[in-house]
């Protein structure tokens, strides 16, 4: 019994954790800097490429998580589509998907700054923890997923990786992000966004041939 009660009190812990920093994650970006931030003048330094701020460790943070669900989705339609392009273009976007998460961790473990992966934030009994960034599917439309079978498969992923995309782009090219700082991870971001602008462009042609 006591190692049950410990056992809850642990995942507990670690689910308010991941919640209380979702919370700040999702609040205005210029929360944590109390300082405003200062006007252009030719005095000014410019801003180094080759160092990190704020918006690059909190842009990196949330494609961590986002990202990872997108691998997950991806990682079904692998094993279960129906349709051989349905299948190689989820073999393609968890590739990518992948690659590019561990890029951001290696990032931020260089930085010597904390995240949260997606097995964070649990689902409890009466406490839905489960992030809702801009495009993630719901745990309903995960299992349902899960659940697919035939062309049933193709089509639910089809609409739920075109607006996972959809949110992706949509975090990439907030307003907040132009001060991004860090030079290599504005360079993947825009070439993300470019990616998956193509992908969303070659599953909606798959769901108009009836996918």
């Amino acid at each position: 019994m006591r190692k049950i009660v410990v056992g809850t009190i642990i995942v507990l812990a670690v689910g308010a954790a991941a919640i209380g920093w979702w919370f700040s994650q999702n609040q205005s970006a210029s929360a944590p800097e109390s300082k405003p931030m200062p006007s252009a003048s030719k005095s000014e330094k410019p801003a180094n490429p080759n160092e990190h701020n704020y918006m690059d460790t909190d842009f990196a943070k949330k494609m961590i998580v986002h990202n990872q669900q997108g691998i997950q989705m991806a990682d079904i339609a692998k094993k279960n589509a129906s349709d051989d392009k349905v299948r190689q273009l989820a073999v393609r976007i968890s590739d990518e998907l992948t690659s590019d998460t561990k890029q951001y961790i290696n990032w931020l473990t260089e930085w010597k700054e904390t995240y949260f992966n997606l097995s964070d934030f649990p689902e409890m009994e009466g406490h839905d923890m489960y992030p809702t960034l801009p495009g993630m599917a719901s745990l309903s439309d995960l299992r349902e997923l899960e659940s697919a079978t035939g062309s049933s498969v193709d089509k639910l992923f089809l609409r739920l990786m075109i607006a996972h995309h959809e949110g992706a782009n949509e975090i990439s090219n907030a307003e907040y992000l132009k001060g991004m700082q860090f030079g290599q991870m504005i360079n993947l971001k825009n070439k993300t966004v470019k990616k998956q602008t193509e992908e969303m462009q070659t599953m909606k042609q798959l769901q108009a041939k009836g996918n």
